[in-house]
C-alpha cells in the first residue's frame, strides 16, 4: 500500500513536529518581543532613545506582532494539518525572515556610525582620561559584537525553521496528491478486455419465429 514518507530534521525528528515547535516559539516569543517593544515605545520619554533607534524599535514591534499572528496560523494548520495554512505560514514566515533581517541591518549600521559615537560620548563624558575613553570605546566595542552575533544567531535559527516549514507543505503536498489518487476511479490499461456493452441489437425479435409471422396465427381461427 503506497505511503508518503514522513520527513525528518535533526536525524530523526518528524518536521510536523518541527513546525509545531517553531509556530509556539513564534507565538510566545513573538507576543513577549512585541509587547516590550509598544511598551517601550509607548513610554518613549522614559527611555534614552534616539529618533533612529525609535523608528527601529517601532519596526522591530510591527514585525514581532506580524510573527506571532503569522505563528497563529501556522499553528492552527499543524494541528488540522490543512495545507493551505501552513503554506501561508510558510510565505509570510519567509517575508518576515526578510524584513527581519533588513531592520537588523539597519539597526547595526546604526551602531557603527552616529549612535555609537554617542553612546561612546555619553559613557566617557566630560572627562579627559585617556583610560576612560579607551574603556568606554573597549566595552562598546565588546557589546557591539555581542549583538552582532545575537542578530545572526536569531537569524540562522528563524532561516533554519523556514527550510522546516517548506519540507513540511511539500510532504502535505504529496499526501494530497496520494489521496487523490486513492480518490480517483481506476484507469484501465491498454491491454485490459473491456466487457461489451449490454444493447438491445441482439435479441430475438418476437414476431421474427415462424409461428408469430403474419397469416401463419390466422389458421388457427
Amino acid at each position: 500500500m503506497a505511503y508518503v514518507r514522513s520527513r525528518k530534521f535533526c536525524c530523526c525528528l518528524p518536521v510536523r513536529f518541527g513546525v509545531f515547535v517553531m509556530t509556539l516559539i513564534g507565538l510566545l516569543g513573538g507576543t513577549i518581543v512585541a509587547a516590550a517593544g509598544w511598551y517601550h515605545t509607548g513610554h518613549k520619554d522614559n527611555v534614552n532613545l534616539t529618533k533612529n533607534q525609535e523608528i527601529s524599535l517601532i519596526i522591530s514591534s510591527v514585525a514581532y506582532t506580524a510573527l506571532a499572528i503569522i505563528s497563529l496560523f501556522g499553528l492552527i494548520g499543524v494541528f488540522a494539518k490543512n495545507r493551505g495554512y501552513v503554506s501561508l505560514y510558510s510565505t509570510l514566515v519567509w517575508c518576515h525572515l526578510g524584513v527581519n533581517i533588513a531592520t537588523g541591518v539597519y539597526f547595526i549600521y546604526t551602531l557603527f556610525h552616529q549612535v555609537g559615537d554617542n553612546d561612546v560620548n555619553n559613557c566617557v563624558g566630560s572627562s579627559t582620561d585617556k583610560i576612560k575613553q579607551d574603556a568606554c570605546k573597549a566595552a562598546f566595542d565588546v557589546g557591539r559584537g555581542i549583538t552582532i552575533g545575537l542578530y545572526v544567531f536569531f537569524w540562522l535559527i528563524e532561516l533554519w525553521g523556514c527550510i522546516i516549514v517548506a519540507d513540511y507543505v511539500s510532504q502535505l503536498e504529496e499526501e494530497e496528491a496520494l489521496d487523490w489518487r486513492k480518490d480517483a476511479p481506476p484507469a484501465v490499461s491498454p491491454g485490459a478486455s473491456v466487457p461489451p456493452m449490454a444493447t438491445t441489437y441482439g435479441a430475438q425479435y418476437a414476431f421474427s419465429a415462424s409461428e408469430n409471422s403474419y397469416g401463419k396465427g390466422s389458421n388457427n381461427v
